[in-house]
């Protein structure tokens, strides 16, 4: 692996408090115009080819989508994704699931992407954007965090809102997981400096049982970094801290 000049994560905390930051993080137009980008290519991508859009790094949640909606009695899926940007993962949905049957997706998001999601989708009326969790929504059948959980400071605590909606399925995706302690650290991005999450699997394993979810599926989540498709590059840290690659992790409520 070539060694590169730049490090993505700095630092080795016990948690945000000790974190220093600076900056607006992903609150800059930048992002916003990040996630603008990035939604267009991949509805372009789509429209000249709908099936090789969702690829081994991308099915997870059409997967499950998919699954539940054959099976449910009512065929139809509630869908919240918790730091869902601008809704590519609900286009990978929509262009992989043959049979996905009524579905509602509501994305969770900052302001300003939840104004730009609105104005993307405003014709759609499957989903919807909110800067907090729903109060109006009883339950959802699925909660998926894509590459989320990691920035939360309090992340036992949103497990345990999420519990409050009684999915059937929590799916964490892209989470920086492994046999490690449980550190905080800071992320370098466009000059800010943002708190972040590396995990002990097993934390994270025990906290959601205490919510009532077991374990499911693990795999490894295999994704690009820095361009390229590699672990996370953590090579200035101490080898007892690194990684290696991020898993993505199902659990299923227990007695459902």
């Amino acid at each position: 692996m070539n060694k590169i000049d730049f490090n993505i994560w700095e630092g080795i905390y016990k948690d945000f408090s000790e974190c220093p930051k600076c900056g607006e993080g992903f609150s800059t137009e930048r992002w916003v115009a990040q996630e603008t980008e990035r939604i267009n290519k991949l509805k372009a991508a789509i429209k000249e080819s709908p099936l090789s859009a969702v690829g081994y790094r991308t099915s997870l949640l059409p997967l499950l989508i998919a699954l539940m909606a054959e099976n449910s009695k009512e065929n139809k899926v509630n869908v919240l994704d918790f730091g869902g940007g601008l809704g590519s993962t609900y286009l990978l949905v929509n262009s992989g699931c043959i049979k996905q049957g009524d579905m509602s997706f509501c994305i969770v998001e900052s302001e300003e992407i939840c104004r730009r999601g609105r104005e993307v989708f405003k014709d759609d009326d499957k989903i919807c954007f909110s800067n907090c969790l729903p109060k109006d929504v009883r339950s959802f059948d699925i909660i998926h965090l894509g590459s989320s959980i990691q920035y939360i400071e309090d992340w036992r605590g949103l497990m345990k809102e999420f519990a409050i909606y009684k999915p059937g399925y929590i799916l964490l995706a892209d989470v920086p997981a492994g046999k490690i302690p449980t550190y905080a650290s800071v992320q370098n991005y466009y000059g800010s400096k943002i708190p972040y999450w590396f995990f002990n699997t097993n934390d994270i394993i025990d906290t959601m049982a205490s919510a009532g979810y077991t374990l499911m599926f693990e795999s490894v989540c295999i994704d690009k970094r820095l361009g390229k498709e590699q672990p996370l590059p953590q090579d200035n840290f101490p080898q007892e801290y690194r990684v290696g690659d991020a898993c993505n992790l199902l659990f299923v409520r227990e007695n459902i």
